[in-house]
């Protein structure tokens, strides 16, 4: 299955990027958030820390799936399917 996931704010999770990041990633069924997340730190090293600590995701960013916050799915565990968009969201202050 492939899925699209974009890193917003990159430069905030020291990514050397100012625009947003956007890949599409080949996932095996029954792929979780948890897998991408893994994926991504894969490529960008360090980059899983600093969006989770202890298995949570930590306080103020989030990982959206269709819009919709892990918060009200199943965290880390949610599943994906086929055509799924992934965006994980740095604090924004204001």
């Amino acid at each position: 299955m492939r899925v699209r996931v974009r890193i917003m704010a990159p430069l905030y999770f020291g990514l050397d990027s100012v625009d947003q990041i956007s890949l599409d990633l080949n996932l095996e069924d029954g792929s979780t958030v948890e897998d991408v997340m893994n994926i991504l730190n894969t490529i960008h090293p360090g980059f899983k820390d600093k969006v989770i600590k202890n298995g949570k995701v930590l306080d103020m960013h989030d990982i959206l799936v269709n819009g919709r916050s892990i918060d009200f799915l199943d965290g880390l565990r949610t599943r994906l399917k086929d055509g799924d968009s992934i965006l994980v969201v740095s604090p924004f202050g204001g």
